[in-house]
């Protein structure tokens, strides 16, 4: 796995063959073996879909920390970048790189602050505008998924569920897990 915790295309295509052919009982047991690997694959899954570069309406492709940063300047109209930079738990110089690249494709631009000139306060373009609202659209269909999967479920199925999920992202949030 790569530093920064992304998977390559070539990782992904492995642990997506490695789930059709490991899911035997001998391998992992019969009790969990069925779980993790369903859980194992949505994770993937959802890796292959990150990974994906898109337009979101526009003609330039945006990336997920891209995207997201644009979703985080639309909930926070004229954010600062340092208050961009808390929002989205990296550095400021992360930040900066990223509108950078924002600016260059045109979707955001930087502004002085009219109440402090030294701050510089964040704003989205009507392409950048576009873009979020395709990302919305694209979350939109990925909860629509998951509304007519849980559709003929009762409420409590969906409270079990629900709370089975969270107990496995709060353990595996916990958990120190080693790498022999």
């Amino acid at each position: 796995m790569k530093k920064n915790g992304q998977k390559n295309t070539v990782e992904l295509r492995i642990q997506k063959s490695m789930l059709k052919t490991l899911g035997h009982e001998a391998a992992h047991g019969p009790r969990s073996a069925p779980i993790s690997l369903a859980l194992l694959g949505i994770a993937t899954r959802f890796q292959e879909i990150e990974r994906q570069c898109c337009k979101f309406g526009t003609d330039v492709d945006i990336h997920m920390a891209e995207i997201h940063t644009i979703m985080a300047i639309h909930n926070n109209k004229g954010i600062h970048v340092g208050g961009l930079a808390d929002c989205l738990g990296v550095t400021k110089g992360s930040v900066s790189e990223l509108l950078r690249r924002l600016e260059r494709k045109g979707l955001a631009y930087k502004a002085k602050d009219p109440l402090k000139m030294t701050r510089l306060n964040v704003f989205l373009t009507e392409k950048g505008k576009t873009a979020n609202s395709s990302h919305m659209g694209f979350h939109s269909q990925l909860d629509g998924l998951v509304d007519e999967t849980m559709a003929t479920r009762s409420p409590e199925e969906i409270k079990t569920i629900v709370g089975f999920l969270n107990e496995i992202r709060d353990r595996l949030n916990a958990a120190e897990i080693e790498d022999d």
